[in-house]
């Protein structure tokens, strides 16, 4: 397995997303969505996920020179359409478009249809959180997971972030699948069992076993019944609110995944709270949190998302480990 240097792994990102279309400025842009996600510890929507990326390009699902278009204005929410251009483009641009209605109304919220995966949503709220803002944002997703009772997939796993400004920023960044299937892929390319059952196996079984819930596509809902019911209304809200696609028809309708839907909102914490305030409540609540005692003493307990930023500075530092068979895609392509 290779220790690659960032800039290495960014300039192949910069290579390849040249040769499919994309101009210059959105290639390095969108090089830098994925190392920076790699380097955040996923990069099954980092590195490992880029040769997909440039496939779906190549087939069309996603076109290197569209750009989002605003079609509907409500003062403090929006609806736009991303004209199926690359999703992580699209998803930085609409957080910050709802930020910017946040600083004038206080709040902002923007609808996107017809765009495609983001890649790793917490990348965009967490930006949010850096410049003040409270921010939530949700998008839906080809059928993935069976609901709460089912064998069949019918539902997406609808990957839900929420992210709380302060020092550090506090993130949760979860589908409603108890794994994702980036997550299950990791494990299984690391040789790892899952911590806990994560789905069903071909025979009906829980496992923890990630290429058997790979095959299977019987993935356990986060907090079961609850995480299958959220999955549920995610998809409604983003489907409505965009006047996009529901999971059903970017299942049915489309030959891949793509032109889904999303949702940005944003909240200017200043105008709720003075700096002060606000780090002092963060603080109570950090302490009060990391104060308990923990199941493992060498495993103290942490806030969502607080490793973030030291997990990010050990891999510029010592370099990113790669997959073989990723690292030799990525060099073929």
């Amino acid at each position: 397995m290779p220790t690659l240097a960032p800039e290495t792994l960014s300039a192949e990102f910069r290579r390849c997303l040249t040769a499919v279309g994309f101009d210059a400025a959105a290639a390095v842009e969108l090089a830098g969505i994925f190392l920076d996600n790699t380097l955040a510890g996923v990069p099954s929507h980092g590195v490992n996920r880029f040769p997909r990326f440039i496939a779906q390009v190549r087939a069309g699902h996603v076109d290197p020179t569209a750009q989002p278009e605003r079609g509907l204005s409500l003062g403090a929410l929006e609806r736009w359409s991303g004209n199926g251009g690359a999703g992580p483009l699209a998803a930085r641009r609409m957080m910050t478009r709802a930020t910017e209605l946040a600083g004038t109304h206080g709040v902002g919220v923007v609808a996107l249809a017809n765009t495609n995966h983001w890649m790793r949503g917490g990348t965009f709220a967490y930006e949010a959180a850096e410049r003040g803002f409270f921010a939530i944002c949700w998008t839906n997703t080809i059928a993935l997971m069976p609901p709460w009772g089912a064998v069949t997939p019918t539902i997406g796993n609808n990957p839900l972030v929420v992210a709380v400004p302060g020092e550090p920023v506090t993130l949760v960044d979860m589908a409603m699948s108890l794994y994702s299937y980036g997550a299950l892929e990791r494990q299984r390319l690391a040789g790892r069992q899952l911590e806990a059952d994560g789905g069903y196996d071909l025979d009906g079984h829980l496992t923890r076993d990630p290429a058997a819930i790979e095959a299977s596509r019987r993935l356990l809902p986060a907090g079961l019944w609850k995480g299958s019911s959220l999955a549920i209304v995610l998809d409604m809200a983003a489907a409505l609110m965009s006047g996009g696609l529901a999971t059903v028809a970017i299942t049915e309708d489309r030959p891949e995944e793509s032109l889904i839907s999303q949702v940005f909102l944003a909240v200017d914490l200043g105008r709720l709270v003075d700096s002060a305030e606000r780090d002092a409540t963060l603080a109570r609540i950090r302490d009060h949190i990391t104060g308990s005692t923990p199941v493992d003493p060498a495993r103290p307990v942490r806030l969502p998302g607080h490793e973030l930023a030291e997990r990010i500075a050990r891999q510029r530092r010592d370099g990113i480990e790669v997959d073989d068979a990723i690292w030799a895609r990525i060099r073929a392509l």
